[in-house]
């Protein structure tokens, strides 16, 4: 079986769970614009990516199975022995990359299109950190539509693992183009999330079904705004992309706006960074500080992303 690897270079940057040099665990989030890809057969694997530096990192992201239609923008065919894949070969994988039954799928917007939202922390000294902070990579459902609405199941933060959601759903980014890319994270990831949360939270923490609300505005908003096109991620893309021109030199420093901003508000074990205690009827943060399978949580608030 022919083994080809390509360096793909996209359009817009995304962000994408990147692994520890050291331990190859997930330990940051990575602003990346080139996407190393291992081709075996019809299917296209991903062997990590280069960030805004140029620097080789290896992800949590598998396997991309639908991207924006026009967001690869060229591809090249590398041998095994080119420095990019030599150095990627060397990094250490510390988790189980198993995609078998993976429940969960990755979505990120363009990191310059991150949207602010509120998410939570939960350690195991049992301290809670919520935070208002701009997302760009989400884990939904497998069975969500690409196109909101869409449930949330998790944010990735920048240590590369994922906060739990404080809206139950994204329901429309309006005008903005939404998810540019889909794709699998290994079942073991998405496990330890779902772990971590329910020990923090109870079982109280998943979202239900899509609301009949949500699925009604979305459909308003789409009939004014015109919808966006995925196509699916295969041998054949990369064939068409390495036809087209280099964009840039590899290696090459992005676009500084690809920089998201800083976290803006903080609150921790309840208290915001001024001391102020959280109020019961402020849901948004107080949801954080109970386990809702106890206490009968009322559903937790959808996310509208207007910008």
């Amino acid at each position: 079986m022919v083994c080809e690897i390509a360096l793909v270079t996209l359009k817009k940057p995304v962000m994408l769970p990147g692994l520890s040099r050291r331990t190859g665990k997930p330990c940051r989030a990575v602003n990346s614009r080139q996407i190393v890809v291992r081709q075996e057969g019809y299917q296209v694997a991903v062997e990590g990516c280069l960030d805004l530096r140029g620097a080789p990192h290896r992800t949590a992201l598998r396997l991309i199975m639908k991207v924006q239609r026009g967001l690869v923008q060229h591809a090249e065919y590398l041998p095994a022995s080119h420095e990019i894949a030599a150095s990627l070969v060397s990094l250490p994988i510390g988790i189980d990359m198993s995609l078998a039954d993976v429940p969960s799928v990755y979505y990120s917007l363009a990191s310059f299109d991150a949207v602010e939202l509120i998410g939570g922390w939960a350690d195991t000294q049992g301290n809670v950190t919520v935070q208002m902070r701009p997302v760009c990579g989400f884990l939904a459902p497998r069975v969500d539509p690409v196109v909101a609405p869409w449930r949330q199941l998790g944010h990735l933060w920048p240590n590369g693992q994922f906060a739990r959601p404080g809206g139950s759903e994204i329901v429309s980014f309006v005008r903005n183009a939404g998810v540019i890319l889909a794709g699998l994270l290994p079942a073991a990831v998405v496990r330890e999330t779902e772990e971590r949360f329910t020990r923090a939270w109870g079982t109280g923490w998943k979202p239900e079904r899509i609301s009949e609300s949500a699925l009604s505005f979305a459909s308003r908003i789409a009939e004014q705004y015109r919808q966006r096109k995925y196509v699916d991620f295969t041998p054949d893309l990369l064939r068409e992309a390495a036809k087209n021109e280099p964009v840039r030199p590899f290696g090459s420093a992005w676009d500084s706006r690809c920089q998201p901003h800083q976290p803006r508000q903080t609150w921790r074990n309840g208290y915001s960074k001024s001391g102020k205690f959280v109020a019961n009827d402020d849901w948004t943060v107080a949801q954080f500080l109970i386990r809702t399978e106890v206490a009968g949580a009322p559903r937790v608030s959808q996310n509208v992303v207007e910008r």
